[in-house]
């Protein structure tokens, strides 16, 4: 009995210890996340790569024989080889505890405006031998997204805008340069500034006012038939009045802080100013008469001679033909000075996206040059007025796209103004390199 029992024991030693040889531990070595987002700059990025590595209930001598290692995976890279350097060599799990950094360089491409991926891979290994079982962490492999090189933008407190503006009067299309500065000084929280400042320097072109009425203009002509008959022909013509206005402005604005719609989210940085403002602007108006291509010829037969006609100037006209509109295209110059009194300043910043709508309410004096169509000679007069006047601008912080929108009014003379913009914002330490081919010439 007793030989019978050492022998079981015997047995059952070799079989477990054989069965604990033979399993392998479980392991929770992964990247902190699954996904990276670069976007090229002008020379080389240095990417720090973060492990997450738990060794719960796991003793340091049972990680020796366990190793290490960060492998590309070639196939689903887009990257070449020599555009990145990988500064990591395998190691045992072991010394994974006392912490290791891990770099990544991303060298400059010489085409910058391609999008390319690389993909790292865990890999643990025992003897030489690859093992895909031991490691349970959620993130085995790090997916690296390389954007096209544009320099994002560096906040939003410098910007220099350049692009073009929409004519939605005369069809959705982009149409003449758009240019504009913006300086942005908020109030600095913790520093006991309640009060910033909003400077902008811009050059668009309003809509295109359209007389949508239009204007006719008729000529008479008359044919004699018999003696005592007369062909009188009418042909009339459509016109339109078009006004294109041009502006060139500067605007500043104080920013006074105020103590509403104010979140703890930085994702929602919103502030709302109360903001007076001072606003000239200068305004090349263009005033044109222009044929719609559009007429019609009526005849009617008349029971007058011809002279008879002549010597009664048929309808009160000069002669036999009535008086012709013509055509013509003049410019003139026009100046406003806004001075708001009410007005609120509304930002929402973040690291996606800049939204600003500012609106105000205030005093105007305005020099308009009084001109009668047809007429060769205009005057300037100056008169006051009330004025109201809003703006937005969206502008994408990653690509710097920029939509603006801005409406002009005046209450006692109304003359409306509306702006719609696209462009692209840059760091205002950009402005030299955009200008820099005409500063050469």
């Amino acid at each position: 009995m007793r030989r019978c029992l050492i022998t079981f024991l015997l047995l059952s030693s070799f079989f477990l210890s054989h069965h604990l040889i033979g399993q392998e531990i479980k392991l929770k070595v992964g990247f902190d996340t699954s996904r990276i987002d670069v976007r090229r700059a002008e020379k080389d990025l240095i990417i720090p790569l973060k492990l997450e590595f738990e060794t719960k209930n796991l003793k340091t001598d049972s990680l020796k024989a366990y190793v290490f290692d960060i492998k590309v995976d070639k196939e689903k890279t887009t990257i070449i080889e020599s555009g990145y350097k990988l500064y990591f060599e395998k190691l045992k799990l072991s010394n994974m505890e006392k912490g290791k950094e891990i770099f990544l360089r991303i060298l400059k491409d010489t085409i910058p405006d391609r999008q390319r991926k690389l993909f790292l891979n865990i890999e643990i290994s025992k003897n030489d031998t690859v093992l895909t079982k031991v490691n349970n962490a959620k993130n085995q492999q790090l997916e690296i997204q390389l954007d096209s090189f544009e320099e994002a933008l560096d906040g939003y407190k410098y910007l220099a805008y350049v692009g073009t503006n929409f004519d939605l009067v005369e069809g959705i299309k982009a149409k003449d340069l758009f240019f504009a500065t913006n300086i942005y000084s908020e109030p600095e929280a913790g520093k006991n500034r309640n009060v910033g400042f909003y400077l902008s320097i811009y050059g668009n072109r309003a809509f295109t006012q359209t007389d949508s009425a239009g204007t006719i203009r008729r000529e008479k002509k008359f044919e004699a038939l018999t003696d005592t008959t007369t062909l009188r022909v009418l042909k009339t013509d459509f016109y339109t009045n078009k006004r294109v206005t041009d502006n060139i402005g500067a605007y500043i604005s104080p920013l006074i802080k105020m103590r509403w719609f104010q979140s703890k989210n930085k994702e929602r940085n919103v502030n709302l100013y109360y903001s007076p403002s001072l606003e000239f602007v200068y305004r090349r108006s263009t005033l044109s008469f222009e044929n719609l291509n559009m007429g019609t010829v009526d005849s009617l037969v008349i029971g007058k001679s011809f002279q008879e006609i002549i010597d009664e100037r048929f309808d009160g006209e000069e002669g036999i033909r009535g008086p012709i509109r013509p055509l013509f295209t003049q410019t003139f110059n026009e100046y406003s000075f806004n001075a708001g009194i009410l007005g609120l300043f509304l930002s929402l910043e973040n690291e996606k996206i800049s939204v600003r709508v500012h609106g105000s309410v205030g005093y105007s004096s305005n020099y308009n040059r009084i001109f009668e169509p047809g007429l060769t000679s205009s005057t300037i007069q100056q008169h006051s007025d009330l004025f109201f006047s809003g703006r937005a601008w969206v502008t994408d912080s990653k690509t710097g796209i920029t939509l603006q929108a801005e409406v002009t009014n005046t209450a006692i003379n109304p003359r409306p103004f509306f702006v719609a913009t696209l462009s692209k914002a840059f760091n205002f330490k950009k402005i030299g390199d955009f200008f820099q081919p005409i500063v050469k010439q």
